[in-house]
């Protein structure tokens, strides 16, 4: 397909090697966020989910599968040739002794998911914004599609874990997770050109948006709309 490919004489080897470094870290943040995802749905088997959230979870981990076959489909565009990254074999049959920490669980969906994913979000965004090649506008509107929805799958999903917490302790796992922060993406060099092309803006907004509050909401959290701008700062 025509938006799968690229025209590599229209630009310099020092610009593509540029951009294809950018893109090898954002593949190996994906692959990560793979892994993440599918210890995070074996940690939600474990605590006895409902199929619902499981179905949820499955759906989450298919999702970043997709994000690194994107990846690799544009690593393969920008350097033909060039050795790709093994497969990832998932082992989800961990062999526990204990089932996993609630608390540990509910921070890492609020932390990575409903904190960390509105943050890649508004980073993909800004880079299709700013992108020519139909070949990064198909690979960053494929990323940003899935974005929101595993952000509220984070935030229902620890509204889960935390159903029978206290309001205290509740209020004290937001607090905990705004001082920890969502985890950042892999550290960015500002680059224009190679940002125009097809890299990852060297900045971007890291402001907590509106549509995940209400998501947010059923974990204690309400924080008012003059808040909203220092949530994950």
């Amino acid at each position: 397909m025509k938006s799968h490919t690229l025209d590599r004489s229209r630009y310099s080897e020092e610009l593509l090697a540029r951009v294809t470094a950018g893109w090898q870290r954002l593949a190996d943040d994906e692959r990560a966020g793979l892994i993440t995802a599918a210890h995070l749905a074996a940690d939600l088997a474990a605590l006895d989910a409902p199929p619902s959230v499981l179905a949820m979870a499955a759906h989450v981990v298919q999702d970043e599968v997709h994000h690194v076959e994107v990846c690799e489909r544009v690593l393969e565009a920008l350097n033909p040739g060039a050795p790709r990254s093994p497969r990832i074999e998932l082992a989800l049959g961990v062999t526990r002794t204990s089932a996993p920490s609630e608390a540990h669980l509910a921070h890492r969906l609020v932390t990575e998911l409903a904190l960390g994913k509105p943050v890649a979000a508004a980073s993909f965004a800004a880079a299709r914004a700013l992108v020519r090649e139909p070949l990064f506008a198909w690979a960053y509107a494929e990323l940003l599609h899935d974005e929101t929805r595993h952000a509220t799958f984070g935030a229902k999903a620890a509204a889960w874990v935390i159903r029978g917490w206290s309001t205290r302790q509740r209020q004290a796992l937001w607090t905990e997770c705004l001082t920890d922060g969502a985890p950042g993406p892999s550290p960015r060099p500002h680059d224009p050109e190679a940002e125009t092309l097809g890299l990852l803006p060297g900045e971007v907004d890291c402001a907590l948006p509106r549509w995940i509050l209400p998501h947010l909401a059923p974990l204690g959290i309400h924080p008012r709309p003059a808040n909203v701008q220092t949530l994950v700062h």
